[in-house]
């Protein structure tokens, strides 16, 4: 693989132990490129001034700025980066608060190295990648939101027929683009779809609509 092919990555943690160990497990996959390597969250605002960095494998506790600004910041920074957490936080609201910032994909700092690759080339395609804890803990919170939400309440959320194929895309992983190309309609409908169906199920992105979709039983019908 010629270095122009590789995935080239920044990464962000202020423990240099767990950093250096990282490094070594994941140079040995000549797939990545590691670009960057540092500590603080200010540290990573520099290099990406002066280094194109296709995506950041982000802790969200660093000793100068929390990841989730950082987050925050490249999003309104408009960078085409993605952003991977990596993190030993799995409390539901660092998970909700990193979720609401636009990160890419969400991993406990105990996954291995071939999990972290498989999440990397995920989000790199455009996806998003959470942990199996990390979908438990988002299952769990729009599980139980929507039941208070709904079934006490005894309100229904109906779909219609257009809705329900773009959530079956959806859940089917195609991008706004593919889906608009199936629907012969445009990628900016598509994605009015995505944001009347999120505001329809009180949800914050397709991760928790799709949990919605799946705790209320909308693709059996």
């Amino acid at each position: 693989m010629t270095i122009e092919n590789k995935i080239k990555l920044a990464i962000v943690d202020d423990h240099e132990i767990f950093r250096s160990g990282l490094i070594m497990h994941l140079s040995k996959f000549e797939e990545l490129e590691i670009i960057v390597n540092v500590e603080k969250g200010n540290e990573l605002l520099a290099e990406l001034k002066n280094h194109q960095i296709d995506i950041i494998l982000l802790d969200l506790s660093l000793p100068d700025i929390s990841g989730i600004e950082i987050i925050k910041f490249i999003r309104s920074s408009n960078l085409k980066v993605k952003i991977l957490a990596l993190t030993g936080h799995e409390q539901s609201s660092y998970v909700f608060n990193a979720l609401d910032a636009k990160v890419d994909g969400y991993l406990l700092k105990t996954a291995k190295a071939s999990e972290i690759l498989i999440a990397i080339k995920i989000v790199i395609a455009n996806g998003n990648y959470f942990s199996d804890i990390v979908k438990n803990i988002i299952a769990t919170d729009v599980i139980r939101k929507h039941n208070n939400d709904y079934n006490n309440t005894n309100l229904t959320v109906t779909f219609s027929g257009i809705e329900k194929k773009v959530l079956k895309l959806i859940r089917d992983g195609k991008t706004s683009e593919a889906i608009a190309k199936e629907l012969f309609k445009s990628k900016r409908t598509i994605d009015e779809y995505r944001s009347q169906l999120m505001k329809k199920t009180k949800t914050h992105n397709s991760t928790e609509l799709m949990f919605y979709c799946i705790a209320n039983k909308i693709f059996e019908t």
